[in-house]
């Protein structure tokens, strides 16, 4: 009888594997290729409120459902499957739905269904307006490896990477008509006296800078070290853009910031609206942890 009960105890485990890979999501190691798969992120974008009720429920790729978000929604500003891992699916068609909420019959509603073409590769899948097709970004992988030492950062290694998307509309259905200008600074006694660099070249609405290096000045030597860097968005003309300031911000001009680890690589959108709500603020993607 002891043997019985251990073969059934087995058999009884085996079933329960099954059953949960059948529920297993698509996701891959950022570090692993594999032929004939491409391997992506979602983001939602939409110039809509942060709350609960604009939130996505679940996501469907291909008709498998990738995401059950009933407990944790695919929030504005949110991105799936998270930073640094990405999901896979056959390269070629992809067909993407968003579900948010429930009809009279207690259906789920979907509110989003496009169909993309996924080339291989890493890419980012960024849906900014539900009766459009989302952006497919190509995520740069591998990220570029540090250039050849300079004098000021040979002794540190101390370089981080980010490129820059304007998602910026000027109100909800109109986007931004000028190209933005991205730039960065990581001197906290000049911010105010034009001490900033460019990050790349201006982009219009729904277009990427190049990926570019910006220098940290580490704080404790011994330590992989970071530092608060700043950004900000000016014109062509190179005048600041009204508006896109970070709103906590208390010195005019001084943009957004943010705490920067050398060795990584970033992504910053700026998203939603500048004379309009919801306002316009930027996020931060990590793309790899070092």
């Amino acid at each position: 009888m002891k043997y019985i009960k251990y073969i059934l105890l087995a058999v009884v485990c085996s079933l329960v594997f099954v059953e949960c890979k059948k529920h297993e999501l698509d996701l891959t190691d950022p570090s692993i290729g594999i032929e004939g798969l491409t391997e992506f992120q979602i983001l939602y974008e939409e110039p809509v409120s942060i709350t609960t009720a604009n939130a996505i429920d679940s996501v469907f790729v291909n008709g498998k459902l990738y995401n059950n978000l009933t407990i944790n929604r695919l929030v504005v500003k949110g991105i799936i499957p998270y930073p640094n891992t990405f999901y896979t699916a056959p390269i070629g068609n992809v067909n993407i739905q968003f579900y948010r909420g429930k009809d009279a019959e207690g259906k789920g509603v979907v509110v989003y269904n496009k169909d993309v073409t996924l080339p291989k590769g890493k890419h980012q899948v960024i849906v900014y307006d539900m009766s459009k097709d989302p952006l497919i970004l190509d995520d740069e992988y591998p990220y570029p490896a540090h250039p050849v030492a300079t004098p000021e950062t040979f002794d540190t290694d101390s370089l981080v990477s980010f490129r820059f998307i304007n998602l910026l509309y000027d109100k909800p259905g109109k986007p931004y008509e000028g190209k933005l200008q991205y730039q960065w600074s990581n001197n906290a006694t000049n911010y105010t006296n034009g001490d900033w660099n460019n990050l790349g070249e201006p982009v219009a609405f729904g277009e990427q800078t190049t990926r570019e290096f910006c220098v940290v000045h580490k704080t404790v030597f011994n330590s992989q070290g970071y530092q608060t860097l700043r950004f900000r968005c000016v014109d062509e003309n190179g005048k600041f853009v009204e508006g896109t300031e970070k709103v906590s911000g208390k010195i005019k001009n001084t943009g957004d910031y943010w705490t920067s680890y050398i060795g990584r690589a970033n992504t910053h959108i700026l998203i939603h609206c500048l004379n309009a709500a919801p306002a316009c603020q930027y996020h931060q993607v990590i793309n790899n942890v070092w």
